[in-house]
């Protein structure tokens, strides 16, 4: 774990987790809901440095955090600190069961019976994640092969994990890799994303060509952007 800091200015106190990298070349500064803030720094970063660095930045940092705060005032709480987990856009209630052997299930009432032979919070979670992934790999495989198909654009192969900051990637050679977290997020969101990754084998760039042809493939791909940014961070098991 990396050590937590504080932040202090006026009357407000924000923790802030401060890592120190071999390999980072310049500060950055991430926020997100299940890790707060992360100031990133190069090993030989001076306490002099970061400071002018958090008092520079303090003005986005107070934006994001207040952001986060007030999204999350509007969420439900999350499983297991809440009822429910998202599956293809839709609440379901997690149940814990005592059963034989380790097993995930999803009923037609939307909920996902949890059954191991010891139930726990932990050993939930680690099931639940990996009949996440499970279900991640079949929906994407589908909807891509169907995707791929209609834009008459061949791929190679797909894989799917578990990205900190990416929900998917095209490589030159046509390999897809998407975050298992999209079978949590609605159907379109999750064709959006599929289709961004698939006309990057014809514009390998963010070009206003390559928003074009989103556009053109997927007219409302714009509240699908708006739609992650503002809920993608709470996706998680």
């Amino acid at each position: 774990m990396w050590p937590t800091q504080y932040l202090t200015c006026a009357s407000r106190t924000i923790p802030y987790s401060l890592r120190r990298s071999q390999r980072a070349r310049s500060a950055s500064l991430t926020i997100r809901p299940d890790t707060g803030l992360v100031v990133t720094v190069p090993a030989l970063f001076s306490s002099g440095q970061l400071s002018h660095l958090l008092h520079r930045n303090l003005q986005w940092i107070l934006r994001h955090v207040d952001r986060l705060a007030a999204t999350a005032r509007h969420l439900p709480k999350r499983w297991p600190y809440g009822p429910t987990l998202p599956y293809r856009g839709r609440d379901h209630r997690v149940a814990l069961q005592a059963m034989p052997e380790p097993t995930v299930r999803r009923t037609l009432d939307e909920r996902l019976l949890v059954g191991m032979p010891a139930p726990g919070i932990e050993a939930a979670r680690r099931l639940l994640k990996r009949w996440y992934m499970e279900e991640a790999a079949r929906w994407l495989g589908e909807r891509t092969t169907a995707l791929g198909h209609r834009l008459q654009i061949p791929w190679r192969r797909l894989r799917v994990g578990d990205q900190r900051s990416r929900w998917g990637s095209c490589s030159a050679a046509g390999h897809l890799s998407f975050n298992y977290r999209l079978v949590m997020a609605p159907a379109a969101v999750m064709d959006y994303v599929i289709i961004h990754e698939l006309l990057h084998r014809r514009a390998m760039n963010h070009s206003k060509r390559f928003w074009a042809l989103v556009a053109a493939h997927d007219p409302d791909y714009r509240a699908s952007l708006r739609w992650l940014k503002v809920y993608g961070p709470y996706l998680n098991v």
